[in-house]
C-alpha cells in the first residue's frame, strides 16, 4: 500500500500528463480568454475550454462560499504566455493573462504626462490611438476593474499601466518612460508637424514650447505673430523654426535637421524648367532634396526643395514648387 502522500504525487503526476499529452487539452486562445466573463462558474469555464487547467491554488472547504481555486491555462501558440482564473465560492472572480495578448499598444511620456485619474478607457485610447491589453479583470456593475497596460514607444523595457474601477482611472503608474527632451527635435517630428497646427500641437509634440525669437501682435489676435525655435537633438548648431499666425502654424523650416545627402549635377539643373513636379525632379537627381520650408495647404501649399552641387558642398540648387509645381529656381556654383 501507498503512502498517502505518494498517492497525491500519483494524481498532480496524472493531470499534467494529461495536460501536457492532449495538444488542445490546458491551452486557450485570446478570443476564448475575451469571451469569458467574470461571475462564470468553473464548471462553465472548464466546459468552454474542454479542459480543468492546472490547479495552481486550492484553498478552503469544497462548496464554502470563501473557497478559492486558482486555475491556468497555457496559450495555444505559446507555452510561455499563460491565463489564469481565480474563482471564489465557484464563480470567477478574477482573470489575468500574461503574454497572451500579442498586439502592440505603444505609449509615450508626453500622453502618459496628459492623462489624469478619473479619465475613461475611451479617453485614454482615443490619445493614444489603441486600448492597451487588459491584463487583468474583476468585479461586474460599478465595481468591474480592468487593470490596461502600454509598452514605451520606441523600447520594449519601459511601460504604463492603468487600473480602472467603475470605468474611470484610479490609479496609474509608468517605469522608464523617458519625458522627451525640451527644445529639442528630430528630422521625424520635424516632418510630423504639419501646417495648421496650433502652437500648443507642436509644443506637445515636442515636449517643450521652444525659444521664442519673435512676437509681434496682440495675443489672441488672428495678425499675431509668434517666430519659435528649436535646435536638432544630435547638433545645436542645426535648427528648426516655426512661424504661427493667429496661432496657427503658417510656415515651418529647418536648416541642418535633414542630414541626408541630396546632390544634383549642372546638367540636370539645366534639364530642369518652371512648371516642373518635384516628382520630375526627384525622377531626374535621384532623391527628393531637403525640404528647407513649407508653408500654405492646398492649391497654395509652397515647399522649398535644396540640393547640393554633386562633388562640392559649396555649390547648391534652390527650387519652390508652389501648388506641386516649380514655380521659382535658381542654382550657386554648378560647373
Amino acid at each position: 500500500m501507498l503512502p498517502s502522500g505518494a498517492f497525491v504525487l500519483v494524481v498532480i503526476a496524472t493531470v499534467i500528463l494529461h495536460c501536457n499529452g492532449a495538444p488542445t487539452n490546458c491551452t486557450i486562445t485570446l478570443q476564448q480568454y475575451t469571451t469569458i466573463q467574470i461571475g462564470w462558474t468553473q464548471q462553465q469555464v472548464t466546459q468552454f475550454l474542454g479542459s480543468p487547467g492546472i490547479i495552481v491554488l486550492e484553498v478552503g472547504t469544497a462548496g464554502s462560499p470563501y473557497q478559492m481555486i486558482s486555475v491556468q491555462y497555457s496559450a495555444l501558440q505559446s507555452s510561455s504566455a499563460t491565463a489564469s482564473f481565480l474563482f471564489m465560492g465557484g464563480s470567477l472572480y478574477t482573470k489575468s493573462q500574461a503574454g497572451m495578448d500579442t498586439g502592440v499598444y505603444t505609449i509615450t511620456s508626453q500622453q502618459y504626462q496628459a492623462i489624469q485619474p478619473g479619465w475613461t478607457r475611451d479617453q485614454v485610447t482615443s490619445l493614444c490611438g489603441s486600448p492597451g491589453s487588459a491584463i487583468s479583470e474583476s468585479g461586474t456593475g460599478n465595481t468591474a476593474s480592468v487593470s490596461v497596460m502600454y509598452t514605451g514607444s520606441g523600447t520594449p523595457y519601459a511601460f504604463a499601466s492603468f487600473t480602472f474601477t467603475g470605468g474611470q482611472i484610479t490609479s496609474m503608474f509608468e517605469v522608464g518612460l523617458d519625458p522627451p527632451v525640451s527644445n529639442k527635435i528630430t528630422l521625424l517630428q520635424y516632418q510630423t508637424v504639419k501646417i495648421g497646427w496650433s502652437q500648443q500641437q507642436v509644443a506637445q509634440l515636442l515636449g517643450g514650447p521652444g525659444t521664442i525669437v519673435l512676437e509681434v501682435g496682440t495675443a489672441g489676435s488672428p495678425y499675431q505673430m509668434i517666430s519659435v525655435q528649436y535646435s536638432a537633438l544630435q547638433s545645436s548648431t542645426a535648427t528648426a523654426s516655426f512661424l504661427f499666425m493667429g496661432g496657427s502654424l503658417y510656415t515651418k523650416s529647418q536648416a541642418g535637421i535633414d542630414a541626408g545627402v541630396y546632390t544634383i549635377t549642372s546638367q540636370q539643373y539645366k534639364t530642369i524648367q518652371p512648371g516642373w513636379t518635384r516628382d520630375q525632379v526627384t525622377s531626374l537627381c535621384g532623391s527628393p532634396g531637403s525640404a528647407v520650408s513649407e508653408s500654405g495647404t492646398g492649391n497654395t501649399a509652397s515647399v522649398s526643395v535644396m540640393y547640393t552641387g554633386s562633388g562640392t558642398p559649396y555649390a547648391f540648387a534652390s527650387f519652390t514648387f508652389t501648388g506641386g509645381q516649380i514655380t521659382s529656381m535658381f542654382e550657386v556654383g554648378l560647373k
